[in-house]
């Protein structure tokens, strides 16, 4: 006898009718709806709020609306700050973002974190901000959209101003040039055409353009194109400036570049040099250079190095505020010859870099590790047109190289006579007195033997000696701080008043020690285009012991 085994079939849920989720997940054949189907079509109808028969809400009914806090929030409120990262603020709030940001900005020792993270495209400094999409240029108040894209487009002649014709705007513009170059005070109007040097009287070969190009090192193209890659891969950069003459070797137009197109990029200026010069002009530099960015005093050496510290915990604070990135690219920038490279050498504690004693050494820029999260890149020099007002002052300033002057090096002694004491040229060369600049070069020939053919001076070898030594620190000179008369002045009125309260001293005496003041260097109080001369007068009791 067989005992017939049969299998239990298991019971399918039957749905009692079409929105009854009580059947199988998954369709089949006879079934259209599966059990998520009829889910998702009974949350669709879904309220935040159940109301009674009566029209009173039923608290506590509804999708959970109880505890939510905002009220009707059954479902996601149709708010874009839910789909993406973009945050909303009012007017207020934005207002006083802006002043905070101002005040921060106006602070040179103050950072601000995470630029990246937060909205300063909202904040206009200084109309700046509208540069970028041209609203500065006012390009459709000039142009309208309607006269230059739409169907009622229509061509128009030139804007010339108030003039009738072209002829006249020529005319015009001939007469500006010329009243320009003759503002220059040159002898001769410069040839911009074969038809001007025919109306000149001159020939096209008489014409002989006799300026020395060595003049123009640090102005090409690839100079600045090299300085642009450091500006751009760096987020901190280092300006590097002649202590002995600090407005002279600043370039005001790279800083304003910077506060223009990257102002999130720190800059810090540091003092190279200051042992040529005493230490009291150094704390007024440092005290005026402050008010626009942070400043260090820095000597570049191997042995006796000086502000070495001070510019290495400055970093590391850069590279602390910097956390979210991996490390932080330093660019080293300034004029040629002020001891960029040397300063590379100090931090690193040996030579990494190529360094001489001309301007010009460094021909691209170098990429140096200095810590872990620390880079330095090494800059060429450069020089920006408008900073010298003329080629004297270049070559004062250690831009060209001595022995690329050809035999034009005599013409600038005079200038360097007048910005150094005449004792201090008697003590380092050992004459006593002279007329002029060439009396002093032909002195200086004969006592050092440097003679032509016949007994002559050879002049143009002297003078590129003693610009040698006035660059590299053998002479003594600087410039002082355009504050420093009025702080001297002060600090004199405070001692005479101190003085005439305990003592009875006369003003006849107080007189005598006024004219005992000496003048003993020369400032170039300038703004970003030009520069004029002031005497500062100091103290000779004070200088004399600096100087032995």
């Amino acid at each position: 006898m067989t005992k017939a085994t049969s299998s239990a079939k298991v019971k399918q849920p039957v749905p009692k009718h079409s929105e009854d989720n009580n059947r199988p997940n998954k369709t089949t054949s006879n079934q259209i709806r599966s059990r998520a189907t009829i889910n998702r079509l009974k949350l669709y109808r879904k309220k935040a709020y159940q109301y009674d028969k009566k029209g009173k809400r039923i608290p506590g009914a509804g999708d959970n609306t109880s505890n939510i806090p905002q009220p009707g929030a059954g479902r996601t409120a149709p708010n874009r700050r839910w789909f993406g990262n973009t945050r909303v603020v009012d007017q207020q709030q934005l207002e006083k973002f802006r002043e905070s940001i101002q005040n921060v900005r106006q602070d040179p020792f103050s950072v601000i974190v995470k630029q990246k993270k937060l909205p300063l495209g909202l904040v206009d400094f200084d109309n700046t901000a509208g540069d970028k999409d041209g609203s500065r240029l006012s390009l459709l108040r000039i142009e309208p959209f309607e006269e230059v894209f739409s169907e009622k487009k229509w061509r128009k002649r030139p804007r010339i101003g108030d003039y009738s014709d072209l002829q006249e705007y020529y005319e015009a513009a001939k007469k500006s040039r010329d009243k320009f170059e003759a503002s220059m005070g040159e002898e001769e109007p410069i040839v911009h055409s074969s038809a001007e040097m025919i109306a000149n009287g001159k020939e096209e070969s008489q014409v002989v353009f006799d300026r020395n190009h060595a003049l123009d090192k640090g102005q090409s193209k690839r100079i600045w194109g090299e300085l642009f890659k450091v500006i751009d891969s760096s987020d901190v950069l280092l300006e590097v400036l002649d202590a002995r003459n600090p407005l002279g070797t600043r370039i005001s137009y790279v800083e304003k570049f910077i506060q223009r197109e990257c102002p999130h990029k720190h800059v810090v200026l540091l003092l190279n040099k200051c042992d040529l010069i005493p230490s009291f002009i150094t704390k007024h530099w440092i005290r005026y250079l402050s008010k626009d960015y942070p400043t260090v005093a820095f000597r570049a050496t191997m042995q006796k190095s000086f502000g070495k510290s001070t510019l290495i915990g400055l970093l590391r604070q850069f590279a602390n505020l910097h956390s979210d990135k991996k490390s932080i690219s330093v660019g080293i920038i300034g004029y040629p010859n002020v001891g960029k490279s040397s300063i590379i050498n100090t931090l690193r504690g040996k030579k990494v870099v190529n360094v001489a004693p001309v301007p010009g050494e460094t021909k691209v820029w170098q990429y140096v590790t200095l810590f872990r999260r620390v880079y330095l890149i090494d800059c060429p020099g450069i020089v920006h047109e408008a900073s010298a007002p003329d080629d004297a002052e270049l070559v004062l300033r250690g831009v060209v190289r001595t022995e690329s002057l050809r035999d034009e090096a005599a013409d600038y002694i005079p200038l360097l006579l007048q910005r150094v004491k005449k004792q201090h040229l008697k003590k380092t060369y050992g004459i006593l007195d002279w007329t002029d600049a060439n009396d002093f070069l032909e002195q200086m020939a004969r006592k050092t033997g440097k003679l032509l053919k016949g007994g002559e001076p050879d002049l143009n070898t002297i003078a590129k000696m003693i610009l040698n030594d006035y660059l590299r620190g053998k002479i003594p000179w600087f410039v002082a701080p355009p504050d420093y008369r009025s702080n001297i002045e002060q600090a004199d009125s405070a001692f005479k008043d101190n003085l005439i309260d305990d003592t009875d001293i006369s003003i006849e005496e107080d007189k005598e020690q006024e004219e005992s003041k000496d003048d003993v260097a020369t400032v170039s109080k300038g703004s970003d285009t030009e520069e004029t001369v002031n005497t500062i007068p100091l103290y000779m009791e004070e200088y004399s012991s600096w100087v032995e």
